[in-house]
């Protein structure tokens, strides 16, 4: 069992990004390069899919990544409460490690920013995560690009933005879940995650999906 203290990002992985940033001539957009094999199909997310994953793994990690260690003061709370409560479980032997990752506000896609190591490594963990869920969840939606431009200097730039907090679950080294998401007609944020994983280490059961729950993605 480890916690891991907030460092930036370490290695990719499998040394291969995972997002592919168009050229100018295509428009500012950010694709997917799926890893899902063709004719692969995924079974529908819901919580009780994450909750079995978990219930049955004999090893679980979890991935936090939050855009900064300060965030405004009304995130605060919510982001501390989160580690405090991961790493509770983490304690408790309940997940074997915990990470917490910071991107920053934005990550820079102009070509020089993303052939540096720190930007390379960002868009393959980021890339990872968007890749996960295939045709039933995503968390694409989540991952926002923007255009920057100074009318001083007419300078402009592209930026993708991630969300304010984002949890990633591994069960058996096998990427489990991924939130804040989208899956059919429902969001799932941050606090549905802790939710599922509160009802299975206390019940020992899969998390049941709620009826209907409306949060906020944690932007």
């Amino acid at each position: 069992m480890t916690f891991v203290d907030p460092t930036p990002f370490g290695g990719g992985v499998n040394g291969r990004p995972r997002l592919r940033v168009s050229d100018e001539s295509t428009g500012p957009t950010v694709q997917r390069e799926l890893s899902t094999a063709d004719g692969a199909s995924t079974p529908e997310f819901d919580l009780g899919t994450v909750g079995e994953a978990f219930a049955s793994s004999e090893s679980r990690r979890v991935d936090v990544f939050v855009r900064s260690l300060l965030p405004p003061l009304s995130a605060r709370h919510r982001q501390e409460r989160l580690i405090r409560r991961l790493k509770s479980m983490a304690e408790q032997s309940q997940i074997e490690e915990v990470s917490v990752h910071v991107t920053g506000d934005r990550i820079c896609l102009c070509e020089t920013c993303r052939e540096t190591d720190t930007g390379a490594t960002l868009l393959d963990r980021l890339g990872e995560l968007d890749d996960w869920g295939a045709d039933d969840a995503a968390f694409s939606p989540f991952l926002e690009t923007r255009e920057l431009s100074s009318a001083v200097t007419d300078d402009h730039a592209r930026a993708l933005v991630p969300p304010r907090v984002t949890v990633a679950l591994y069960c058996d080294d096998s990427l489990s879940g991924v939130f804040p998401c989208h899956a059919g007609d429902r969001t799932y944020c941050v606090g549905d995650f802790i939710d599922a994983l509160d009802r299975v280490t206390d019940t020992g059961t899969p998390a049941a999906d709620p009826q209907s729950r409306q949060r906020s993605s944690g932007r």
